[in-house]
């Protein structure tokens, strides 16, 4: 479709309705006045119109670079309408995956290397700590220790011996 064609299908308010251009700036466009838009803008609108109504305007473009050129403004920035391709690299998930694995490395040798002394001393349920803690008490009370327990018999046991003795000699007697 050609630019001819496109302005016989479809008004400037369609146009503009579609592509978000305004009116005036489409008027300018297809009337040729080129010094009323900045290339920029001119280059733009053109791609856009193209994009929206796959139209060839391959003529427009040529006439309004022709224009840009013959009328090269010393004091302004001149662009390229090429499109810039970006090209994507990879870094960032190398980065994160760098910052990943270092604090994987600097966790482990915290808990495992760093000053060891200092994280017994942290951890709650140091099994040496709790052991010396056990032993110190049964060498200050004697009653604690085994053999203590062993030797001597509590007036609590031998109720219960006795109950028990009581007790298996009624069930003898009532077998008989």
């Amino acid at each position: 479709m050609q630019l001819n064609e496109l302005q016989e299908h479809y008004t400037v308010k369609d146009i503009s309705k579609k592509t978000n251009i305004s009116e005036e700036n489409l008027e300018a466009l297809f009337a040729g006045e080129f010094d009323i838009l900045k290339k920029v803008k001119t280059m733009g609108f053109i791609s856009i119109i193209e994009r929206e109504y796959g139209a060839d305007l391959s003529s427009l473009r040529e006439e309004a670079s022709a224009y840009y050129q013959s009328h090269v403004d010393d004091n302004g920035v001149v662009l390229d309408a090429t499109p810039v391709v970006e090209k994507r690299q990879g870094r960032s998930k190398l980065f994160i995956f760098t910052v990943i694995l270092l604090l994987g490395v600097a966790s482990w040798y915290f808990t495992t290397q760093f000053d060891r002394t200092q994280l017994q001393g942290l951890l709650p349920f140091n099994e040496d700590k709790m052991a010396e803690s056990i032993q110190e008490e049964v060498d200050n009370d004697p009653a604690l220790s085994i053999e203590h327990a062993i030797a001597e018999e509590t007036p609590q046991d031998s109720v219960v011996v006795k109950t028990i003795t009581l007790s298996h000699e009624k069930n003898e007697t009532q077998e008989h």
